[in-house]
């Protein structure tokens, strides 16, 4: 008897600190790295200790008669055990400090990604496990029915707040492989993080309380079923309360107690609906404005004309070579305070192009074209002279006209900027509250990685669609969403600045790509500064890409603006070639199936000095190259690249742009002439500002229709490049 006892206090001690572990391991950013890989070690022990005492389980597990419950525990405990499993393989396959020797027995890649799921969903299934045993260990301590009561109610107050945090920290995307990596804040408590990560394990505990008796209710007849409604209400309950808490309590406030970033700013959401503040003291209403356009009430803004300091200083980290700094002066206007919504356009257009959908949201996805052809619309929709003439020469802008038009370069990025000579309009990094970007990569994160605690702006919410225009605070001059949601066109041809172009420049007179600013809600923060200057051909439609108008406050102006569109002659039934660079072997597997598909020259891109085999390794070098702007040389190079008039092109998306080993690819061959399509394959950013890298290294060519690709591109691979090459009258193996 007393073996019998010990065994048992055995297995529950095991139990106990089996518990005590799981949730230490879950603490990852309060014991760091090393602490938590000899954590996990502990847990494998304990995990084969825990088997070895209940070796009799798995000697019954086929005998005797199943029913429900036997059937169901049998399934979890399995799931529980191959969860610990992988997730202690995938551990091991990429330790640094218990078991090194180990690392790489697989690939990086794969176990990093297949380590984040799997230890989350142990984390679920320990619960489960834990709930499916509460009701034997409550009734062995012989409970009163009052204690019973008030315990049940409590825990399951807990259990909701619980579903809130799970779902609020956002553990359905470790889950469902949804994230790559795991954002943590380093700066929460130490007994906050074992805190929220308790009551998260006790809506699990709950939820496994509620199936034991759920399934035991199925095996009794009906005469003995006691409380047989009580299960399905208390669920009911717990998660009617983590709902409610999600609705009720503010994003802001969340985040900056239990929320998933727990940087919140200060500054809370504004809707367009709201009272816009009076900007500055240069700043006047469009009541107030000038001669010719004082009966116009539309709402934009009165911009005061001024000088300013157009592009970055060399010390700004994270500049392009582009930038370059100089004096200019613009004229006084008037611009929208928001991103023209896709309500506006349709009201006018009668179609809405749009990715996303919302009357409240900017109208995405739109070319060049059609956003100088919606602005002449605009303009006669109330009444004022169309600013462009469009013809197959190109288009001429009438200085004159008192319509609406896309702001010049130089007019965005000076009401963007709203005095302020920093990288953003804050005047700091910028968050995720202030924005919508992808907010896992704040500024300068790329070289901080693994220890961001140095950043100013710490990772937040990446909220994977556009918003409601004016939903964050504008800057100084009153304009909402100058950084990030969408980028938006403006007038100008992309080239390098002319710099006796002072006063209110326009741009080159000829060009193939049209700049366009401010980021959008797939890009990282690097690529959202004020300064920063995407550009892409003249029918490039993007799911981030739209417009806000200006128009003239001052009637003094005159002349016009002629620019042309350079001719590219392309040959799109011309020799194929498809050109890629991989690390992982996604990039590799997608341009193999489009290989399949098509019959093309396979050519793979590959530095003379590879990149390291080692994922961290990897992440660092990759954005070092970026930050230099290095060209690594290639092994490998095309003598009869003159012969391919279409170049299927393909990478990864690295740190929202393209790799380093592509850029040297674009740059060592003339691509005038022949038509680049992309593709990439992507862990959520989709092609970042890639396809602008692309544009600004390949000048004379045309860009076809991008593909990208989520990691490997799953089942339905095969028909989407099916579907792309169509897209682009890229003839296919018949």
């Amino acid at each position: 008897m007393s073996g019998i006892k010990s065994n048992s206090m055995m297995k529950r001690m095991t139990d106990i600190a089996m518990s005590v572990l799981l949730l230490c391991l879950m603490a990852y950013q309060v014991t760091g790295e090393a602490a938590h890989e000899w954590l996990g070690m502990a847990m494998a022990v304990l995990v084969v200790i825990h088997q070895i005492l209940n070796r009799k389980w798995y000697s019954t597990l086929f005998k005797g008669k199943q029913n429900p419950y036997r059937t169901s525990t049998a399934i979890l405990n399995i799931l529980l055990l191959m969860s610990f499993a992988l997730t202690a393989f995938c551990g091991m396959s990429m330790s640094s400090y218990a078991v090194p020797f180990l690392y790489g027995m697989a690939p990086v890649s794969f176990v990093r990604r297949m380590h984040l799921s799997m230890s989350h969903w142990s984390f679920v299934l320990m619960g489960l496990h834990l709930g499916m045993h509460m009701p034997l260990i409550a009734a062995s301590l012989n409970l009163k029915e009052r204690t019973k009561s008030i315990s049940f109610c409590i825990s399951v107050c807990i259990g909701g707040a619980g579903l809130w945090l799970f779902l609020r920290n956002g553990m359905c995307d470790y889950l469902f492989f949804r994230v790559p990596f795991a954002f943590l804040d380093y700066d929460k408590a130490g007994w906050l993080v074992f805190l929220e990560n308790l009551l998260m394990l006790v809506f699990w505990v709950l939820t496994g309380t509620e199936m034991y008796h759920i399934i035991r209710n199925t095996s009794l007849r009906t005469d003995q079923k006691k409380k047989r409604f009580m299960p399905y209400v208390s669920a009911a309950v717990s998660i009617l309360i983590g709902s409610l808490m999600t609705f009720i309590i503010p994003s802001a406030e969340t985040q900056g107690t239990f929320g998933n970033s727990g940087w919140a700013s200060e500054s809370q959401d504004r809707t367009q609906n709201e009272q816009q503040t009076e900007p500055a003291e240069t700043r006047k209403t469009d009541s107030e404005g000038t001669a010719g356009n004082t009966e116009i009430q539309d709402g934009f803004v009165f911009v005061e004309g001024g000088s300013f300091s157009m592009g970055s200083p060399e010390s700004e980290n994270w500049r392009i070579d582009d930038e370059t700094l100089h004096d200019v002066s613009v004229s006084s206007f008037y611009i929208d305070p928001y991103e023209t919504t896709q309500a506006e356009y349709e009201r006018l257009t009668g179609h809405n192009p749009s990715s996303f959908d919302g009357e409240d949201l900017p109208v995405e996805n739109l070319t060049w074209l059609e956003a100088v052809e919606f602005a002449n619309a605009k303009s006669t929709d109330a009444g004022l002279t169309p600013v462009y003439t469009i013809s197959e020469e190109g288009v001429t802008w009438d200085l004159s006209a008192d319509g609406y038009r896309l702001p010049s370069e130089a007019e965005w990025e000076y009401a963007c900027r709203a005095g302020t000579a920093t990288p953003f309009n804050t005047e700091k990094s910028l968050s995720a509250d202030e924005a919508n970007f992808y907010g896992h990569y704040p500024y300068e994160i790329e070289e901080n990685y693994f220890d961001n605690s140095v950043l100013e702006a710490r990772p937040g919410e990446y909220r994977q669609t556009t918003t409601a225009v004016g939903s964050f605070d504008p800057n100084a001059w009153g304009l909402y969403d100058m950084h990030g949601n969408v980028n938006e066109w403006c007038w100008d041809y992309y080239s390098a600045y002319d710099l006796n172009q002072t006063d209110n420049p326009t741009g080159a007179e000829s060009g193939t790509r049209h700049v366009y600013r401010g980021g959008g809600w797939n890009d990282f923060a690097k690529n959202m500064r004020s300064a920063y200057r995407a550009a892409g051909p003249e029918d490039m439609h993007s799911f981030n890409l739209g417009i806000r108008l200006v128009r003239n406050a001052e009637s003094s102006r005159t002349g016009r603006v002629s620019t042309s569109k350079a001719e590219v002659k392309t040959d799109n039934d011309g020799k194929v070639l498809i050109a890629y660079f991989s690390w992982g072997g996604n990039t590799r597997g997608i341009a193999e199936e489009i290989q399949s598909q098509t019959g093309a020259d396979l050519f793979e891109i590959t530095p003379v000095h590879p990149y390291s085999a080692d994922y961290n390794t990897v992440l660092m070098e990759a954005q070092e190259d970026q930050h230099r702007q290095t060209r690594p040389e290639l092994s490998d190079h095309i003598s009869s690249f003159n012969e391919y008039d279409i170049i299927l092109l393909g990478y990864p998306n690295w740190w929202a742009s393209i790799p380093m080993p592509v850029a040297s690819f674009l740059e060592e061959y003339d691509f005038t002439g022949k038509t680049i399509v992309p593709f990439c394959s992507h862990g959520g950013g989709r092609f970042g500002q890639s396809l602008t890298a692309i544009a600004k290294l390949a000048p004379d060519s045309v860009i076809g229709e991008g593909l990208s690709v989520h990691y490997s591109g799953g089942p339905g691979l095969s028909d989407d490049i099916s579907e792309w090459l169509t897209v682009n009258g890229i003839r296919r193996n018949q």
